[in-house]
């Protein structure tokens, strides 16, 4: 299992004051070891088990640190792991009194090359570090029976394969920049600006940035850049590395599950919904974007539409502050998808 490899960044460190140091090594040929097996592992590094309990339907089984009786004083270290096993889900905490340790474990993750964006952040409460599906979550301080411990938790989610993603609202399940990268590679994936409004910039990543398949992804947690916001498929898109890209990128080629995508005709739209739907108007906050309600077969509260129009000036109608699509259509001004919104949740109008 890829997730212990990286535990040996925290244990390394954990364990080096009352027993022998564990080696990388060692944890590289633990790759592949079971839970059970693992623990057979640990308790072989003088980590014996203490007690287990249930947290809701989850059991955690506790190992502290054996210490020798020549090591015994009044300010010894505390350090203990505790493993979290639910179905396939397969975890691990670790807990130290030492403020050295947890430092250098910090230290370790960055020169293991972990993102974290928050980690000059003199007030937070906890710290994400994150390489690719594997995230530690780092807390300075606990009150665990009595003593005042570090946390390091360790979890690795399952990410899916390239080849399962086929649908614009497919992305949706990849929450974060690492994902991104770790899903379809480093180079493919670009951390950039987001311009939501003049004057409002949102940290985001661009997949495949310029091409056909370009996806913007804008983070709820802006400093580690996890946590999807909303998620923006089309052209036009005003990010910081659009603002001197003067070559043609291809029509964007991300469908929705609904067949909406960039670049449909709005004959073709209302075709598809089978039933008249409004828009805002030229001169409203937010242009001609399609109204968030579901009035046909397209729910466009989860999937928001923002239209273009090839000549603006060519009706009167697109003054209005709602234009219905029944009554513009046959103006022939050119109106298409521009750019699709997709959002975790639903979206509602302000």
């Amino acid at each position: 299992m890829k997730k212990l490899l990286l535990i040996a960044f925290s244990i390394f460190q954990l364990c080096q004051a009352n027993s022998q140091a564990l080696s990388l090594k060692d944890f590289l040929s633990a790759s592949s070891f079971t839970p059970k097996k693992f623990t057979g592992f640990i308790t072989r590094k003088n980590f014996l088990p203490v007690g287990n309990k249930f947290l809701g339907d989850t059991l955690v089984n506790t190992y502290s640190l054996k210490i020798k009786k020549s090591k015994k004083t009044s300010q010894r270290v505390v350090r203990i792991i505790e493993s979290f096993q639910k179905g396939n889900y397969f975890s691990f905490v670790i807990r130290t009194s030492s403020f050295n340790e947890y430092a250098e474990g910090r230290r370790e993750l960055k020169d293991a090359d972990f993102f974290c964006g928050n980690e000059f952040d003199s007030t937070g409460n906890s710290f994400v570090y994150q390489q690719k599906n594997i995230t530690v979550l780092v807390k300075p301080k606990s009150q665990v029976g009595g003593d005042t411990l570090f946390s390091f938790f360790f979890y690795e989610i399952v990410l899916p394969f390239p080849e399962t993603i086929n649908y614009a609202e497919d992305l949706l399940q990849i929450t974060s920049h690492e994902y991104l990268a770790g899903i379809f590679g480093e180079k493919n994936v670009i951390k950039d600006l987001y311009y939501f409004a003049d004057k409002e910039i949102l940290k985001c990543s661009v997949l495949f940035p310029h091409t056909q398949r370009q996806a913007v992804f804008v983070w709820s947690e802006q400093e580690n850049l996890r946590g999807i916001s909303f998620l923006l498929i089309g052209g036009n898109i005003r990010t910081a590395g659009t603002i001197n890209y003067n070559e043609v990128v291809a029509e964007n080629n991300w469908i929705s599950k609904n067949g909406v995508y960039s670049g449909m005709s709005l004959r073709n739209l209302a075709r598809i919904n089978g039933d008249d739907f409004k828009f805002t108007g030229i001169n409203s906050e937010s242009p001609f974007m399609v109204v968030p309600e579901k009035t046909g077969k397209i729910d466009f509260t989860k999937c928001v539409v923002f239209l273009g129009c090839l000549n603006p000036g060519g009706s009167k109608l697109l003054n209005n502050k709602l234009v219905n699509t029944s009554e513009i259509l046959s103006e022939n001004l050119g109106l298409y998808v521009n750019i699709i919104m997709l959002s975790p949740s639903t979206f509602r109008y302000p």
